[in-house]
């Protein structure tokens, strides 16, 4: 087995509760690891010991958190901005969590283990809304201390995260089960497929729709239900004919979502026997491995860009951790990576990479390498969604022909190595006071390392979520609106060129920002460049002052664009891109010196 090493801090502190909290075993592993192997930072414990005995490390630290009392798992809340009015920080009890540890117990089947899961999930089916008149009818809520009726709004899918929990659950363990039990899950995932079925999402919502056809035909085998195993069948099929049309995933190069829609076409395959439903569920799980494989950048270890949905600029741990298992191929884990998604219920059913494919995953197939991937096919390619992603041995970068900047999409994203930093961060983004801001769209032109981009406003959108925080009047408080180029990383550095060209720069590359001329909502913009701990940035200063309203229903007017450009960090950078409002309300970029790359955007646009 292959393993990454990587130093972090809190060493110390980290490995004294792992120590307190894992069974014998994991414990004779922790010693071992605290006596002879003192520089092994948190990342490397949590991969060694989830190689070592990954279900027992995974419900170890469940239990360490469960409650006899609510007969759920407690941890610290941390909200996404949506669908909850819960803070960050406030202590709840998750549904979906709770879930899983129930199923790890019934895996594990240790003395003790089945009585408290059935506990657990006698609980969670309590919290379904199993009225068929109910506009939430089929679905939980996100946390105990939540109910549907108080959440901002309901998360539909819930339906389809539980219900494939549950089908697992009668199709693995159903027999272990007390029967009054099973007769509750039974009833419990009916009326979570039915909900399924009922909200019918289409096949661009591509995890959900995987997911929920899954779940269906799962219920439909399982509760002897013809017509819900068709319709699982149906919708899988059709999500399959829809990424063939494509070329891919709607919910295009996600490093979140592409993995949720593998996991969830293994886990058809494990459940359902119905051979039309798993030609579809492999055709799909063959469409995700291709994603990841033309994505994967071996210099830095990272998912490059663009990317439609992502949770961080850095590879999860479990999604490396996997990916090393099912390729045979050493990911590693950034210090930086979000160690608080590193465990997940490890599950037996896992398949591994196509052969075909393995190879990707060591070397890029030629250097550089250029992809141009049609994600969203439109009626012409001017109408479509395309990505352009660029890939050498050390550096790679990746950007969406349109695109927005809410808080899980990365319009633009570039990765390269260092001597002291495995992977910096390249990333572009629109704010509004300090946070993404979804009411903006970005054009863009790539070519190999440079990139041009065009920034207009968005009509009808939301401000942090695309549309569940979307103001009913259109407007906007903002005492701060402004675009910002970032890279984040060890010893990044900040170098003024002259008055409109920025270097930010880290071992032998620097990405080179060349500054154009602008407007926002009758205003000049404002270039200026500042820097923080591992961290540098050039920003485009749209509005800096008093708190005010901006009518997003009466678009701002908004001339706004740049060109940027990755070179080695000893290369002169290029001849400055031009900008033109050739027709208003639109307007044009155009850079001669790559490769005359053109790109437009309106200065205001309609409802979307």
């Amino acid at each position: 087995m292959i393993l990454s090493f990587h130093a972090t801090e809190g060493y110390d502190g980290h490995c004294r509760r792992i120590e307190d909290e894992r069974s014998r075993k994991g414990n004779c592993l922790m010693r071992y690891l605290l006596r002879v192997l003192p520089w092994v930072g948190l990342s490397a414990l949590c991969v060694i010991a989830q190689a070592a005995d990954p279900l027992n490390v995974f419900l170890d630290e469940c239990a360490g958190r469960y409650s006899d009392e609510h007969q759920m798992l407690g941890q610290e809340f941390h909200s996404p901005g949506y669908h909850t009015t819960v803070a960050s920080g406030t202590w709840v009890r998750p549904v979906l969590p709770s879930l899983d540890y129930a199923l790890g117990l019934l895996q594990r089947n240790s003395p003790g283990d089945r009585q408290r899961a059935e506990k657990i999930i006698d609980r969670i089916i309590g919290l379904q809304d199993a009225d068929p008149a109910s506009r939430t009818y089929g679905i939980w809520p996100w946390l105990l201390e939540e109910p549907l009726a108080k959440m901002s709004p309901p998360d539909w899918n819930w339906a389809d995260f539980c219900g494939a929990r549950l089908a697992v659950m009668l199709a693995d363990h159903g027999q272990s089960l007390s029967d009054e039990l099973k007769q509750k899950i039974r009833t419990s995932l009916r009326h979570a497929a039915l909900a399924i079925k009922k909200r019918n999402v289409g096949p661009g919502y591509t995890n959900i729709a995987i997911m929920g056809g899954g779940v269906c035909a799962a219920a439909g085998e399982i509760l002897g239900d013809a017509e819900l195993l068709k319709y699982g069948r149906q919708r899988l099929q059709q999500v399959a004919v829809h990424a063939g049309h494509h070329g891919g995933f709607n919910e295009y190069n996600s490093p979140t979502y592409t993995m949720v829609a593998l996991a969830e076409c293994e886990r058809t395959m494990h459940l359902v026997r119905d051979e039309a439903t798993r030609q579809a569920a492999e055709s799909l799980r063959r469409v995700a491995w291709r994603t990841i494989a033309d994505s994967y950048h071996p210099g830095t270890g990272q998912w490059a860009g663009p990317h439609a949905r992502s949770y961080s600029d850095y590879l999860f741990p479990r999604t490396a951790f996997y990916l090393t298992e099912q390729t045979g191929t050493q990911i590693p884990v950034h210090p930086k990576a979000d160690m608080g998604r590193a465990a997940d219920l490890p599950v037996p059913w896992r398949l591994p990479c196509p052969d075909e494919l393995r190879a990707r995953f060591q070397s890029l197939p030629s250097e550089p390498c250029e992809l141009r991937r049609t994600f969203i096919r439109g009626e012409t390619p001017q109408d479509s969604t395309i990505g352009t992603t660029w890939l050498t041995a050390d550096a790679c970068l990746g950007s969406i022909n349109r695109g927005t900047f809410w808080t899980q999409c990365r319009p633009l994203i570039g990765y390269w190595k260092t001597d002291t930093d495995p992977a910096v961060v390249l990333r572009l983004r629109f704010l509004h006071d300090g946070r993404d801001f979804a009411s903006m769209g970005v054009a863009t032109a790539q070519s190999g390392g440079k990139s041009l981009v065009v920034v207009y406003p968005l009509r009808s959108r939301g401000d942090w979520h695309p549309t569940l925080d979307r103001p009913a009047d259109g407007l906007f408080s903002a005492s701060d609106f402004r675009l910002q180029l970032e890279l984040v990383g060890r010893g990044v550095k900040l170098d003024q060129m002259d008055q409109d060209r920025w270097g930010l720069r880290a071992g032998q590359y620097r990405a080179v920002v060349h500054a154009l001329p602008g407007r926002f909502a009758g205003q000049a913009i404002v270039w200026q460049a500042g820097e923080d701990i591992d961290r540098v940035f050039v920003d485009a200063v749209c509005y800096q002052g008093p708190s005010r309203s901006f009518d997003f229903k009466v678009l701002p007017e908004v001339v706004l664009a740049a060109g940027f450009e990755i070179l080695p960090a000893e290369a002169p950078p290029s001849e400055a891109p031009r900008l033109t409002v050739p027709t208003a309300p639109t307007v044009e970029a155009i850079w001669n010196a790559a490769q005359g790359l053109a790109v437009a955007a309106p200065m205001e646009t309609s409802p979307q």
